[in-house]
């Protein structure tokens, strides 16, 4: 197993599971070579951002947003509230409450985590797995856009309760294109807003701001949304909104599922449109653009494997070049690091070659 890490992670005795090769191509270090310590810097006054080594688990442990101990506490807590609720029968909503604090504890704690690029897994639908994994990806937007801590605090909450109204309708959701569906089912299963959101009206713990995310968490700008079609959406909501969207895409709830950059190409082509920019934008500085192993041609005709992210630069991640402008095979492991190489950029997602 093998996994890509930061020159300046590097402690010395690690052992190279690839070759590392320098723009020209040429080879600087063999794999299966340990890395002394004094390679280092001598790495580094080469450009040399990245390299790749052996390792017992090829994925990084900054490559899920939550821990994996802290990701099964919490949804475990979600399961048994969520799970249990039956309408106006709220006296067990309230541990919501912790559970959100625990996420942005958790998430805020370790520096590295809000920085880091993450890339979402392809999964089958669960709605509290859902839940969860929109309310991590919703916490670090607001973060990214800086927003006040109590803001972030009802985007928490909003998030992790968005959709309790799925459990009042008949409608099968999972796997299933809902414009493909009747009037009538559509309808029913637009109503899941509105029924979340009068299930926790009355709630005094519960802020009217983040009742208000939760009953938004499905309108867009323009008023093409639901259900109250409005044209004006507040920054907190549309948080919610574009990570759900990009979410239940993924996990099929209400739509069928689509690999993940098919997922995140959608979000590109919505961005000014049905979200503002600014949260597009924030949203993209912690999701891989192009997760590892999507396959890309570039501008100039080659085709490459993605195989590392770039922090910050979603968009320009480290390739390894598999075809080059003629179609032929390379014949040698080629790594391309975009950051580093400005006059060519993606061009495309290709499926298979």
């Amino acid at each position: 197993m093998a996994r890509l890490i930061n020159i300046d992670e590097l402690k010395g005795g690690e052992i190279l599971a690839s070759d590392v090769i320098t723009g020209d191509f040429k080879v600087l270090l063999a794999a299966n070579t340990p890395i002394k310590k004094e390679y280092v810097e001598k790495l580094k006054e080469l450009g040399i951002s990245q390299v790749k080594i052996q390792s017992e688990t090829a994925e990084n442990e900054h490559s899920v947003i939550l821990k994996e101990e802290v990701k099964k506490v919490c949804l475990n807590q979600i399961r048994e509230v969520l799970g249990h609720h039956t309408y106006n029968n709220n006296r067990e909503l309230m541990e919501i409450n912790s559970t959100a604090e625990d996420v942005i504890q958790h998430i805020l704690e370790d520096e590295q985590t809000v920085e880091a690029v993450y890339e979402i897994k392809e999964r089958t639908p669960d709605i509290y797995e859902h839940s969860l994994t929109v309310c991590t990806m919703a916490i670090l937007t607001g973060i990214k856009l800086e927003l006040s801590k109590d803001i972030i605090h009802d985007i928490g909450i909003a998030s992790l309760l968005h959709d309790l109204g799925l459990r009042y309708i008949t409608v099968n959701y999972f796997n299933t294109d809902i414009s493909t569906l009747n009037e009538k089912e559509q309808e029913e299963y637009r109503k899941h807003t509105v029924y979340g959101y009068t299930a926790v009206i009355h709630e005094q713990w519960m802020s009217e701001r983040a009742k208000r995310i939760l009953l938004f968490h499905h309108e867009k700008k323009g008023g093409i949304g639901y259900p109250l079609h409005a044209t004006e959406i507040p920054i907190e909501c549309q948080v919610l909104g574009i990570c759900e969207t990009f979410d239940e895409m993924i996990c099929g709830i209400g739509c069928i599922p689509v690999k993940v950059p098919e997922a995140i190409e959608f979000i590109k082509s919505i961005k000014g449109r049905l979200f503002d920019e600014e949260v597009t934008e924030a949203f993209f500085q912690f999701i891989a653009a192009y997760p590892i192993d999507t396959l890309v041609k570039l501008s100039d005709q080659t085709i490459g494997i993605v195989v590392g992210q770039n922090k910050g630069f979603p968009e320009r991640p480290v390739l390894r070049l598999i075809k080059d402008k003629d179609g032929n095979t390379c014949k040698t492991e080629a790594i391309v690091d975009l950051i580093k190489v400005h006059n060519v950029v993606i061009e495309t997602i290709i499926k298979e070659l």
